[in-house]
């Protein structure tokens, strides 16, 4: 699928029904993020990456009554676990709106991004793992492990000095960013996806 720099211009416009000012601004910012890192990962998608970054969001201000309409007339199965993890449901339900209500842009590779941008999952592909850290260390997060983890992908960047050690730079700060988001769970009492397991563990396995 052809992404136009046309297109993501309407698109920007096309979503700002869906956001808040403080939401649009952070899916701005994820924007810019996902063209830093597809310059050094994936210089020929850069414009998918930025059509993934502009919708990965969109359903994140429904309320749990609203992710469940969602998933209802999407067909979207609801399990207990789900219903424990609230926060977790907007990234399937955006992935749903955006390949039905926005189906021009609804390349597999961008609604992928989409759908595992918050739980990520297992054989994460590079273009879902940079809309991961994308919406994490985006210049605007000033939570203070999105800052260490931002500088600590720059500080691994920089040592990196061939396509191999950037691929490494990046499964290492994937790996640390899944280590943040379990123990921040753990630290809330809050339940754990198997899902975010698996991630952790595909990159621990990667850089073994």
């Amino acid at each position: 699928m052809n992404i136009t720099e046309e297109m993501l211009t309407e698109l920007r416009e096309r979503i700002k029904p869906w956001l808040t000012g403080k939401r649009l601004v952070h899916t701005l910012a994820v924007e810019e993020m996902a063209v830093k890192l597809g310059e050094l990962y994936l210089p020929d998608q850069i414009c998918k990456l930025r059509a993934a970054a502009l919708l990965h969001d969109i359903t994140k201000l429904a309320d749990t009554e609203k992710q469940l309409e969602y998933c209802a007339a999407y067909g979207l199965p609801v399990t207990e676990a789900d219903l424990l993890s609230p926060k977790t449901f907007h990234a399937r339900t955006a992935a749903a709106v955006a390949e039905k209500e926005f189906a021009a842009y609804a390349d597999p590779d961008v609604i992928s991004g989409i759908r595992w941008h918050t739980t990520g999952r297992d054989g994460m592909t590079v273009f879902e793992a940079l809309i991961y850290l994308a919406d994490y260390i985006e210049d605007t997060r000033t939570f203070p492990d999105c800052v260490t983890l931002r500088r600590y992908f720059y500080d691994e960047l920089e040592k990196a000095h061939t396509p191999q050690e950037r691929e490494t730079a990046l499964n290492r700060t994937m790996l640390l960013a899944f280590d943040m988001t379990i123990r921040i769970l753990i630290d809330e009492g809050a339940p754990i996806g198997r899902d975010t397991f698996d991630a952790r563990n595909y990159y621990l396995y990667k850089l073994k």
